[in-house]
């Protein structure tokens, strides 16, 4: 068996233990559930009689009113949100509403209390109640007046109604004053970009005649400022052209020896330039280059350097050389005095620049200051036309009446009262009753110490449980011996001989904690199976406080025990013969002074020892263990001690008391006999009681046929033989 089933097992032998529980403790659990049925209907008909009727209408969501947003625009809002109908709905139970509906039914003057305290007591009389999947909402009122409930149903929806009028109208109030306030201040604004248009016009000097054109705004310019300021921007430019232009020739001929001047002047195109010495230098350049072309030609037609032609034309070579020598150095001389001058008018003319540029932007600054105060004007006004236009239509708006609430059913006169409901609450008594008596039952079950069942009783004590007697076994000598309740005693008498240690133990006795436990019916049970197997038995009954075998076969209590104990009556004068075949009684007889110190005596030790040699069977009844000290001076003199237990009575403890006292005393504890078992609830011994199936299933036939057997081995008895033929000749019934 794998894990999961193991626990599936055990999940079931729980639910079977909670279910015997209940079976054991079913009258506990009944008389609970009668008990909590029985106030149930007391409860149910002392109730008062109450009434209910309900109404049902839809709550509508309010308009929204004007507010101002960002910017100052007037908007259109609301209060309304997702949770808005939801909160309406505690609304109708609120204590202000409630104080509407006590004033309009003057129920606060009927009932003897404030308004305050009428609303409370209305609020426990309604029930707001959504409509699943709609917007409509039922108001249910319940009380003891159906008329009073008719009339209060009616008028809470008109106290609803009326309160939220209240409220919503000091919203629209509220808004129509933040209206007016922003319609005044917009007044204002207007009234404020009205004067400062008007300042700048006075303060002008100069604005364009026409600057609008609809509502398209015309490109202005600004006249003779402009111009000016452009020629003197073109000037400066000029100028400051010029001047990095005679900055890096001064510079450069600055830098360069005199004889390299002219190939500078000539590869810079200054020869060229409209300059002081420029001219000069261009006509000497000339004149210089035609002389080294006429040289050149000399020198073509052969003439040597010594010809007169030769030399005059190396001297006028030489004079042009020195003269363009000196016209270079004036014109780098020129060239620096016109740089010093162009810088100075360069920066006349950046100074005049500034000045017309200040100039045209204080001009040009103007126009769009007007322009803007303008615009601003037009806008402000425009902005109080609408507002002026919509809160006009606003108040007419908020003016207009809101409906709240819109009907759909009034509420009826309730003619039958709704409460007490005799079937709920008789099945809400019957509810709680059965789930209280479970309770208690289990409760019970926990707080029980008793033993319970026959593993409690072998774990506890470490003896096996030698016979399991069910519930109401009568005295089976008056009764059917072949029937089931027998068999239980067979199975006890069988398992006795298979615990004997030795065929000397032939006495034994039964003890129990306390009266009623059924030791003395045990007793006599056994001993009539073991009469009827063959065994010669003899009862004794050494309960010298409450003796009652002798009533049991009709005997007479004047001779007895404590007769032969006492008297010393002989012991064929205190042993009676029963109406059974093989079975005898000693009774108890007259009450002794001092019961235990009769029994803790010699002779009876003696008794003893003389009727085990006489009988088979020597069964001794005696006195609750744990009341008085008889049962263990009988517990000290016979061969074996049977404890009787009885499930659900006694606790473990005193069973270990009744073990620890036969102990002490030297007897012999062979085993326990559970008696009064009640085999058809608890399932725990239902395993060991399968006979009475096999009984019902097969007539009986089977316990004849054991007795039968238990005859024959009873006629090979020798003891048996004897006393049959002492009966048949003492006309006296000494056994």
């Amino acid at each position: 068996m794998n894990s999961q089933d193991q626990q599936n097992s055990d999940r079931i032998v729980r639910n079977i233990d909670y279910l015997q529980v209940l079976k054991n403790r079913w009258k506990e659990v009944f008389l609970v559930f009668l008990l909590v049925l029985v106030i149930s209907v007391v409860v149910t008909f002392l109730m008062p009689p109450a009434y209910q009727t309900r109404c049902q209408f839809q709550i509508k969501l309010p308009k929204p009113v004007m507010e101002i947003g960002q910017g100052g625009d007037v908007v259109a809002t609301s209060n309304v949100t997702a949770n808005y109908i939801p909160m309406q709905y505690s609304v109708l139970t609120s204590t202000e509403v409630l104080k509407i509906v006590s004033k309009k039914l003057n129920l606060a003057a009927e009932w003897g209390m404030t308004d305050e305290k009428a609303a409370s007591n209305l609020a426990g009389m309604i029930k707001v109640a959504p409509v699943r999947a709609t917007d409509l909402v039922d108001v249910i009122v319940s009380g003891p007046d159906p008329k009073l409930v008719q009339n209060i149903a009616k008028t809470v929806p008109e106290a609803y109604k009326q309160d939220r009028e209240m409220r919503e109208n000091r919203l629209v109030e509220t808004a129509i004053k933040s209206l007016k306030d922003v319609l005044r201040e917009q007044e204002d604004t207007v009234n404020e970009k009205m004067m400062a248009l008007k300042k700048l016009i006075a303060e002008s000097s100069y604005l364009p005649t026409t600057w609008r054109n609809g509502e398209n705004r015309n490109t202005l310019t600004a006249g003779m400022e402009e111009e000016d300021f452009r020629n003197a921007k073109s000037q400066a430019m000029a100028f400051e052209k010029d001047e990095k232009e005679l900055a890096s020739y001064v510079q450069e001929l600055q830098r360069l020896p005199d004889d390299k001047l002219l190939d500078y002047v000539i590869s810079s195109d200054l020869l060229n330039a409209e300059s002081v010495g420029a001219k000069a230098l261009r006509e000497t350049y000339a004149e210089f280059s035609e002389k080294l072309k006429e040289k050149e030609n000399l020198k073509a037609q052969n003439i040597g350097p010594k010809h007169p032609k030769m030399l005059a034309l190396v001297e006028t070579e030489r004079i042009l050389s020195d003269k363009l020598n000196k016209e270079l150095i004036g014109l780098r001389s020129s060239l620096k005095s016109k740089l010093e001058m162009v810088s100075a008018s360069r920066k006349h003319w950046e100074e005049t620049v500034a000045l017309k540029e200040k100039a045209l932007q204080d001009h040009v600054l103007k126009v769009p200051m007007y322009e803007q105060a303008s615009r601003d004007y037009d806008a402000a006004l425009d902005q109080l036309k609408d507002l002026s236009s919509r809160y006009t239509d606003e108040i007419a708006r908020l003016r207009v009446p809101r409906d709240a609430v819109e009907m759909y059913d009034l509420p009826e006169y309730p003619a039958v009262a709704y409460k007490p409901s005799i079937t709920i609450n008789l099945a809400v008594g019957a509810s709680v009753g059965l789930l209280l008596g479970i309770g208690l039952a289990l409760f019970l079950e926990f707080m029980d110490t008793s033993v319970k069942t026959m593993e409690d009783v072998e774990r506890a004590l470490q003896v096996p449980v030698l016979g399991i007697i069910p519930k109401n076994v009568p005295i089976l000598h008056s009764s059917d011996v072949l029937g089931p309740d027998a068999e239980a005693y067979r199975i006890l008498r069988t398992n006795i001989e298979f615990n004997k240690k030795g065929l000397e133990e032939i006495s034994l006795t039964f003890v129990s904690g306390s009266a009623g436990e059924g030791k003395t019916t045990t007793l006599c049970n056994l001993a009539y199976i073991c009469a009827q197997g063959g065994y010669a038995t003899l009862m004794i009954d050494a309960d010298l406080r409450r003796s009652k075998l002798h009533r049991y076969y009709e005997l007479d209590n004047e001779v007895g025990l404590t007769s032969y104990l006492l008297e010393d009556y002989p012991l064929e004068e205190v042993i009676f013969q029963t109406p059974i075949e093989n079975l005898y009684v000693m009774p108890a007889g007259p009450t002794p002074f001092d019961p235990s110190g009769t029994l803790n005596s010699r002779k009876f030790s003696e008794l003893l020892q003389e009727v085990k040699q006489r009988f088979d069977m020597v069964l001794v009844d005696s006195p609750p263990i744990l009341g008085v000290s008889d049962s263990a001076v009988i517990v000290s003199e016979v061969d074996m001690t049977l404890m009787v237990v009885q499930p659900r009575k006694l606790p473990l403890k005193a069973l270990l008391r009744q073990k620890q006292v036969i102990e002490s005393v030297g007897g012999n504890l062979a085993g326990v006999v559970m008696n009064n078992v009640d085999i058809t609830s608890d399932h725990q011994y239902q395993y060991y009681t399968t006979y009475y199936s096999y009984y019902s299933a097969d007539g009986g036939s089977s316990g004849g046929n054991v007795d039968a057997s238990s005859m024959k081995k009873a006629e090979r008895s020798g003891k048996a033989k004897e006393l049959a033929a002492n009966q048949s000749h003492d006309s006296e019934d000494l056994y």
